[in-house]
């Protein structure tokens, strides 16, 4: 079976507004592991970047008719998922025939309704790629789609949904993305990520452990499923050696998440030498690293570290569940720049127990903790998190809308205790906090 995969080209100004500027585009990790996954299992995998092209339609139905793909894969999230949609139309309208399958958080969550709107055909829920295999085979052979764990579909006008697929534990055993099939000259690491080039992304587990209010991860589920580190440095020995990348950025939420899984990556990395051939930024927990755990990263190779400190407020960094202290936050900072690793703070403003007092701490927070760079978003409350659903069940959101100048796609809740949507996006507020990093040649 010929399988044609889309990135939906979602425009950078629709999600970051008079920040879009900043963003460039990212490797789609995520598709990339399913094309890995469809050509290990057999199958033809063709990739098409429709954020290359700007989302030209001329191209996409180009493409399309050249390609004669006997079924499309798209991957949505929130924020993109309106692309998703205008794309899933598009496919639909030149090719009528085809299967669409739709996957990611965005598509799991609603999958009744999309469905039902006939943006596509087959809804993937949790992870892809065995998933993805199945469901090729099934629709090559014309086999009954019932049978495949963890999808959606229409049957008879009605919704089906099979039983959920449990979740991959081997991480090891997931081929590694299919980067052969991607123009990976066109991809860059955020910029606040962003110590040496070219770089891309890895993988180092799955699943979260904590209960964060406002995160979606959980659809990975509670337990943390973890790559060894003999199989995480292979993949950088291959990215280095055979495809020439300088910098590997960590998809993880937590890596490292103990001192046990830290230290064993750190020493595979300090005995195959990469350390002197690799820089590597990750992001993880403040109350996840100690002093001596932070100068192995730094041996190895870690040059910036990510924390989501979220707010400078004792109470609201309680009331969305991140249970630890400030006084850690200060800590983590403190050890982390010890070391010579650089420290990037991730913070969001207007969460339901923000008030404008309670901003400004977050502000001078970020202002006096001693961190390189400050990145603000406007707190959004995503489907699939706690928050989403709380606010939802007290009819605190408002209708979903596209802002421009926002941070993100999403629901926007009514704000909190007096406070003006406007105070959300002074300039003011990012210039004060935001702190640009050294240039990479100085690291």
């Amino acid at each position: 079976m010929k399988a044609l995969l889309i990135d939906a080209y979602n425009p950078p100004s629709s999600t970051a507004g008079a920040y879009s500027s900043f963003l460039e585009p990212m490797p789609p990790i995520a598709i990339a592991y399913v094309a890995g996954a469809l050509e290990a299992g057999g199958h033809e995998v063709v990739f098409y970047d429709q954020v290359a092209d700007r989302g030209d339609p001329s191209r996409l139905e180009a493409t399309l008719r050249r390609v004669k793909p006997d079924m499309v894969g798209l991957s949505a999230v929130t924020p993109s998922a309106a692309a998703n949609f205008r794309t899933a139309a598009s496919v639909r309208r030149i090719l009528p025939g085809v299967p669409i399958v739709m996957g990611n958080i965005h598509a799991d969550i609603f999958y009744r309704s999309i469905l039902e709107r006939g943006l596509a055909d087959v809804v993937v829920h949790g992870e892809g790629e065995v998933t993805a295999v199945e469901l090729a085979n099934t629709l090559e052979r014309g086999g009954d789609l019932g049978q495949v764990q963890g999808i959606s579909f229409l049957r008879d006008g009605e919704v089906v949904r099979t039983p959920t697929r449990p979740f991959v534990q081997d991480m090891d055993s997931l081929p590694r993305p299919a980067w052969h099939l991607f123009p990976t000259d066109g991809y860059r690491i955020f910029a606040f990520a962003r110590v040496r080039e070219p770089g891309t992304l890895i993988n180092g587990s799955r699943g979260c452990p904590y209960a964060c209010t406002f995160c979606s991860l959980k659809i990975m589920g509670h337990k943390r499923r973890v790559r060894s580190a003999r199989s995480l440095v292979d993949e950088i020995e291959w990215l280095h050696g055979e495809l020439g990348y300088q910098q590997v950025s960590f998809t993880d939420p937590i890596f490292p998440i103990t001192r046990k899984e830290g230290m064993a990556f750190c020493e595979e990395m300090v005995r195959r030498g990469l350390h002197e051939k690799v820089v590597w930024v990750t992001e993880t927990r403040v109350d996840n690293v100690d002093p001596e755990l932070l100068d192995a990263m730094y041996e190895a190779g870690c040059r910036r570290i990510m924390y989501g400190f979220e707010t400078g407020d004792e109470h609201v960094l309680d009331s969305i569940k991140k249970n630890f202290s400030l006084e850690r936050a200060r800590e983590a900072a403190r050890w982390s720049r010890k070391a010579g690793i650089q420290v990037i703070g991730f913070f969001m403003i207007g969460m339901p127990h923000d008030t404008p007092e309670r901003i400004k701490s977050t502000i001078d927070f970020a202002c006096k903790t001693g961190i390189d760079f400050a990145k603000f978003t406007v707190f959004v409350p995503y489907p699939g998190t706690d928050d989403y659903a709380l606010l939802s069940g007290h009819g605190g959101l408002g209708r979903d809308r596209l802002r421009r100048g926002r941070s993100h796609l999403g629901a926007v809740h009514e704000l909190p205790d007096e406070a003006e949507r406007s105070d959300l996006h002074r300039p003011s507020a990012h210039e004060r906090a935001t702190h640009p990093a050294p240039e990479a040649g100085a690291l």
